[in-house]
């Protein structure tokens, strides 16, 4: 799958489009240019900035920027709360098959916290920063999807 990045200027872009609430998280979107076409919003971070939608069955992961993050992008400058991520999430869809950690364990930065195969591969998913395990989502042997929230970290 072919991944982009645009730059758009949102307050231009959302003006000149129609946007429906169908239901249920999906929307028609239109613009007088164009033809509409039909996503299904599947999840939205407001503190990350970021959101993932299906579109004629593929999954996109769109991070929205505003003028200061492109700023602090151009200087190399990373905001805070992007380093700290308080789950921990499917990276691929793939299937369950170890889970490391218990609820109420404590992990630091690089510990294994679960294992997914994925492709034929063994993908150790590690801590990125100290935390305690605060809740196991998942079981041994169950599918999961990408992006799914497996563990939450405290």
């Amino acid at each position: 799958m072919l991944n982009t990045v645009n730059t758009v200027d949102l307050e231009s872009a959302l003006g000149a489009l129609d946007i429906k609430d169908l239901g249920e998280g999906v929307y028609e979107i239109s613009s007088p240019n164009e033809k509409s076409i039909v996503l299904e919003v599947l999840s939205i971070d407001l503190a990350l900035k970021t959101m993932t939608i299906r579109h004629q069955h593929s999954v996109h992961d769109i991070v929205l920027k505003d003028n200061l993050d492109l700023v602090l992008d151009k200087m190399g400058i990373k905001r805070s709360v992007d380093t700290v991520s308080t789950d921990i999430k499917a990276p691929m869809p793939g299937k369950v098959i170890d889970i490391i950690v218990a609820e109420g364990d404590t992990v630091v930065k690089g510990d294994g916290i679960l294992i997914l195969e994925a492709m034929k591969m063994e993908n150790v998913l590690k801590a990125e920063h100290d935390c305690t395990i605060k809740k196991v989502l998942v079981s041994t042997g169950i599918s999961v999807e990408k992006a799914q929230v497996l563990i939450e970290l405290g």
